[in-house]
């Protein structure tokens, strides 16, 4: 390990030796820009075999749980990671599997088809700008918007605004915000929803919860983990965070979670 990484992740090495006391970890983690670099289409982020390594290696662990927390659907998220033992919270935390829990949270405060609705409604408002995608999604629908033109950046933002507002004022449904990507789900659906409670259930209540992302959308799971366990932000500083420590960058984290692999396992 170079000096730079030693650096970063020895000060949480040491912070989690002082919190666990004897408990085991319950490792939640994001996707894309945290476990692999974020790429211009979803489809592209392909896990290295290096990080399939270290994650077989960690959920082989006696005294570690490990979790895939992600926007993406859960069935992406187990074609991607086929591990044995890994757990999955998909969709915000919409959909999940987690050892013989499974979930799906359906939204039926709105009329069937609502999420087609509101894509179709947004397609055609957005015709006249381009690089923009909108992505299905089992309990929404989310909209990419990385490559629009520079030129077009501020007219397409202010379409967006005035549609969510209408989205927000009208239905069941909430949006999250991501790096270029907007969200439609149904209203309370969240990582840090989820989380608590994934921590109230047999099994998790009892580890301690260290939870590594690198978006906006990690920040509830930040908040819902304040004080009762270590939240990380994966990224390049300077940004407000609810998270109490930082790693640079997906290489970071790999280098991270191998060295946990290393910790002596607790009996």
């Amino acid at each position: 390990m170079n000096l730079e990484l030693f650096i970063q992740i020895d000060p949480l090495l040491k912070e989690l030796h002082r919190q666990t006391r004897g408990r085991g970890l319950l490792l939640l983690l994001d996707y894309d820009g945290t476990l692999v670099e974020t790429a211009p289409r979803p489809e592209l982020t392909i896990p290295s075999p290096e990080l399939l390594e270290v994650l077989t290696r960690l959920t082989a662990q006696k005294d570690v749980a490990v979790m895939v927390v992600s926007g993406r659907p859960l069935k992406e998220l187990l074609d991607f990671l086929p591990v044995p033992g890994l757990n999955f919270v998909g969709s915000h935390g919409g959909e999940g599997r987690v050892a013989d829990w499974h979930w799906v949270k359906r939204n039926t405060a709105g009329p069937a088809g609502e999420p087609d609705r509101l894509a179709q409604d947004l397609a055609s408002r957005l015709k006249g700008f381009r690089g923009w995608r909108l992505e299905p999604k089992p309990l929404g629908v989310a909209l990419h918007y990385r490559k629009v033109p520079a030129d077009q950046a501020e007219n397409i933002l202010a379409v967006l605004e005035a549609w969510l507002q209408e989205v927000l004022n009208s239905g069941p449904f909430e949006v999250i915000r991501g790096r270029k990507v907007l969200e439609v789900l149904p209203r309370g659906v969240s990582k840090g929803a989820a989380i608590r409670e994934i921590l109230t259930t047999p099994g998790y209540a009892d580890l301690l919860p260290v939870y590594l992302g690198d978006d906006t959308t990690d920040e509830s799971a930040f908040q819902a983990l304040k004080g009762i366990g270590l939240t990380i932000k994966v990224g390049p500083g300077g940004a407000a965070t609810a998270a109490g420590h930082s790693l640079a960058d997906p290489a970071a984290v790999l280098a991270f979670l191998n060295r946990l692999t290393f910790l002596p396992e607790k009996h």
